[in-house]
């Protein structure tokens, strides 16, 4: 079978490129550095002001719902260079920042801030390793299963993940780690689905438990949204379930992995219906999620209370 011409992959980095091309040059109009400020309670990853990848669509929750204190008639202080629609040089409206269409004093819905960020990175270092991965292992997946397999799991993943992580959390989120993420519980699904025709099985299933070990482990930096990664891993592996061709080595195993597609399918709807249904609740709480992105030191976990 000859190998699938990557085209999603290379789109998908293009697009990724040129969005953090304009966010360093929003950065330098704004402030005349195309970089921020390096700080450990602003962006440590070489990139733009925050405020910038909000104005782009990142993933921000009162630009989506009402996130008490910051609501849709809430005053909020402009950052340096930021011409604010109150017209008084210190004060913003929270539309002035989610912007992309949004008026002074309306009620946030910008759903599509779960799908946008996928598109955008919060710095050189972000980007970067981010990327790498993306062309090393995301480029091979495509060539091996096809674009319309990975596009769908890519998109899918990455977007479940930026819904999980937007629960109990106002923090400012970009990137397509959940999407990547849910490629490494596409190989993860691959190994165990493929384990009878893998030379040494188990020294590669420890290898990449290691790596998912150590990554998720690096993601508890309160900088980091961890919960995105554990959503697109876990979102991965549903999906995977569903769209990735599989071998059966006997009727039995051809029956388990059918099964375990259809069941995967409901499972799959149902994690996709509460991940947004909680997000959208005002009700619900969840007291422990934050240390799924936060160790609890000083005030790293203050936007995930």
């Amino acid at each position: 079978m000859h190998p699938h011409t990557p085209y999603f992959m290379y789109t998908v980095t293009a697009i990724q490129l040129i969005t953090f091309i304009i966010s360093l040059y929003l950065n330098f109009r704004s402030s005349g550095s195309p970089f921020a400020k390096i700080s450990m309670n602003g962006n440590i990853m070489i990139g733009p002001e925050t405020y910038h990848l909000i104005h782009m669509g990142a993933r921000y929750s009162p630009c989506m719902k009402n996130v008490e204190p910051v609501t849709a008639n809430a005053t909020i202080q402009c950052f340096p260079g930021m011409k604010g629609s109150l017209n008084d040089g210190v004060n913003c409206a929270l539309s002035d920042y989610c912007g992309l269409g949004m008026e002074v004093g309306e009620q946030p819905n910008q759903w599509f801030r779960f799908i946008t960020p996928i598109f955008l990175h919060s710095g050189l270092l972000h980007i970067l390793f981010n990327l790498i991965f993306q062309i090393r292992t995301g480029v091979d997946m495509e060539k091996d299963f096809g674009s319309w397999r990975i596009g769908i799991i890519y998109m899918a993943t990455g977007i479940f993940g930026f819904a999980f992580g937007a629960y109990n959390s106002i923090a400012t989120s970009v990137g397509c780690s959940g999407a990547l993420y849910g490629l490494i519980g596409c190989l993860f699904l691959d190994l165990i689905q493929s384990w009878k025709i893998i030379v040494n099985p188990w020294a590669e299933l420890f290898k990449m438990l290691g790596v998912i070990v150590v990554s998720l482990s690096i993601g508890l930096c309160h900088f980091i949204d961890n919960s995105a990664h554990v959503g697109g891993f876990i979102s991965g592996i549903l999906t995977g379930l569903i769209f990735l061709p599989t071998i059966a080595f006997s009727k039995r195993d051809l029956r388990i992995k059918r099964t375990a597609m259809i069941v995967s399918i409901f499972v799959t709807a149902y994690a996709y219906y509460w991940v947004f249904k909680t997000f959208y609740s005002e009700n619900q709480k969840c007291k422990w999620c934050k240390y799924i992105n936060c160790i609890d030191y000083k005030d790293w976990c203050k936007n995930y209370e």
